[in-house]
């Protein structure tokens, strides 16, 4: 099994300004792929996340993704559905050289971001969240973080005697 890179991981709080960009954590710009280039380097892919966030995909992740959804059936409701709200709302994105990202006016209103962010690492991705919008959303998933852990690892048959 081929060894994955590290991924992006970390909880930062950071602003928006008035033009609508944030400064990308250092932390989070300096992960590198297998191949010790940066993830981030070319045009990520910033778009509608889950659960009311925004997702930041570097190239390659996005490609896996284009991938996995052009192995779907087409003729699917809930393909169609998702995939035009998905592509549609996404955006290339470049880092300045302060290593900040212009947010759409769209996205911005699609997650209901304001001047205060929470910006997460999720190892493929980055999720940008309006900070109570992520607070309320821990506050709602239902199950402990241990009860959620078992049931993934178990589903999977990766736990271990």
């Amino acid at each position: 099994m081929a060894q994955r890179a590290a991924g992006f991981v970390g909880q930062y709080q950071t602003t928006l300004d008035e033009k609508g960009r944030f400064a990308l954590p250092a932390r989070l710009r300096a992960v590198k792929g297998p191949s010790g280039r940066m993830l981030l380097a070319g045009s990520p892919i910033l778009t509608k996340g889950l659960e009311g966030c925004l997702s930041l995909y570097p190239e390659v992740e996005w490609g896996e993704i284009q991938n996995r959804l052009s192995s779907l059936n087409f003729t699917q409701k809930d393909f169609r559905y998702f995939s035009r709200r998905f592509y549609s709302s996404a955006s290339g994105v470049k880092l300045d050289r302060s290593g900040r990202i212009l947010v759409p006016a769209h996205l911005l209103k699609e997650a209901g971001l304001d001047r205060e962010l929470l910006v997460i690492g999720v190892n493929r991705w980055i999720e940008i969240w309006n900070r109570e919008r992520y607070k309320y959303y821990l506050e709602q998933y239902a199950g402990s973080y241990e009860e959620v852990a078992e049931r993934l690892f178990t589903a999977h048959g990766s736990e271990r005697e």
